[in-house]
């Protein structure tokens, strides 16, 4: 049967929210749709999940490989897709119902290789639009070569035609993070035509720490290393891509600055910002891939990176300095389960924790309850002070947005108290 469009979806283990994306789907107002999904080795309960919605939809196409990893399931979904156009879709995200529709009528009315549409994050952190992405998806055409396209490296918001995708030979690297990156960039640069569909929303979800199953939401030299190869792949694809026919990089310095600016702040962004749940070894690594990176800019693109950080200030990659230099102490006296894990996952990782014990971490100093008040001020050795009940987890912005008042010169005269009511506030309305 000729479809309109395939979807591919990779799956490992992703029982929780699978039915919610297949009916996602299903539920589109586009009905020409073929479901490529490729159990990647699941041990849970996925695969049985695969085969009752296979037998009730004769769209679906189910496919079975060992566990190879998300790269080598989406390059089997290609093999296998048989729609005019193609696009991908994790086992945890979904689409506005129409969006399926309009990315095709628009590859259908322009001509274009692929199709752009917008980005909105969801669950854990709050809803949100990604305002990049919000700017370039309302355009009829954009440029290969466009600087906006770096900062988007997510796979699902994109749809291709298959058969152009096909013949370029662009594959899915063997990675196990911003594998999509690399993927997507490979692809620009055989400079396809490119169009953006405003109206149709990709919907990315966020996990909760507690429910840990994002890459992002975990580091190690692993990934870290795989994230250092994708932006390298990247780079050397680009510089490729300037000796080719049709090449219409007309900054091409300006170019390769902004990718060192984009692997310098997702670095700091996806990584760093979780320096808590990283090892000594993933530390050395990260810093010696942001001195490295810093080597190549120019001091312009560094002095714009560096804005991207200023929440954090100076950056610190040895957690003991951290402990000993930082920005915010937080107090809070008998802080629940739920609550750490939300402050080991705050995106200002540069605190220090008092409390009275339970916690064992390089930056938490515990305190006996019975002189807990006079030993906070002994110990207490940031300038701003958050006193918190530790009852209910805290938004991950929550401090990022604290030492964001603090420097501002508006709103830093005010007490640490009402600073802290301030972003708690803040984070409220948005």
């Amino acid at each position: 049967m000729n479809y309109k469009l395939s979807v591919i979806i990779p799956a490992y283990n992703g029982e929780k929210f699978l039915t919610e994306t297949l009916d996602c789907v299903l539920n589109q107002t586009l009905k020409s749709v073929q479901i490529v999904i490729v159990n990647d080795g699941s041990t849970d309960s996925t695969a049985d999940i695969i085969a009752e919605y296979a037998k009730k939809h004769s769209n679906i196409l189910p496919i079975t490989q060992p566990n190879s990893g998300v790269s080598a399931a989406r390059n089997n979904g290609i093999r296998n897709a048989s729609g005019e156009y193609l696009l991908f879709l994790d086992t945890d995200d979904v689409f506005t119902p129409d969006s399926f529709e309009l990315m095709c009528d628009k590859l259908d009315k322009t001509g274009a290789d692929i199709a752009i549409c917008r980005v909105q994050r969801f669950g854990y952190g709050g809803e949100e639009f990604n305002p990049i992405v919000d700017e370039f998806t309302k355009e009829d055409s954009i440029g290969c070569y466009d600087k906006r396209l770096l900062w988007n490296f997510l796979v699902s918001n994109k749809c291709y035609r298959t058969q152009w995708l096909k013949a370029t030979g662009v594959e899915f690297p063997a990675l196990r993070y911003s594998e999509d990156g690399a993927f997507f960039m490979q692809a620009v640069y055989h400079f396809p035509k490119i169009t953006g569909v405003y109206d149709a929303v990709f919907r990315y979800r966020r996990h909760t720490p507690e429910e840990g199953s994002s890459v992002t939401q975990r580091i190690s030299s692993v990934l870290v290393g795989d994230f250092c190869k994708s932006l390298d792949i990247v780079y050397e694809s680009a510089k490729a891509s300037f000796e080719k026919d049709g090449c219409g990089c007309t900054d091409k310095v300006g170019y390769l600055q902004e990718i060192f600016s984009k692997a310098y702040v997702a670095l700091i962004n996806e990584f760093y910002r979780m320096i808590w749940a990283a090892d000594d070894e993933t530390c050395e690594m990260m810093k010696a891939r942001c001195e490295y990176l810093t080597s190549l800019m120019s001091a312009e693109t560094l002095k714009k990176c560096i804005l991207y950080h200023k929440d954090i200030k100076t950056l610190v990659f040895d957690k003991k300095e951290i402990n000993q230099t930082p920005q915010i102490t937080v107090v809070a006296k008998h802080p629940t389960k739920e609550f750490v894990a939300s402050l080991y996952t705050q995106s200002m990782p540069v605190f220090q924790l008092l409390t009275c014990g339970g916690i064992v971490r390089e930056n938490a100093t515990i305190i006996s309850a019975s002189n807990f008040e006079n030993q906070v001020k002994k110990e207490t050795r940031a300038k701003t002070v958050v006193t918190l009940s530790g009852k209910e987890p805290l938004d991950p912005r929550f401090l990022k947005v604290i030492s964001l008042l603090k420097a501002s010169p508006k709103f830093g005269i005010f007490p640490d108290s009402v600073i802290c009511l301030g972003a708690k506030l803040f984070l409220k309305l948005k």
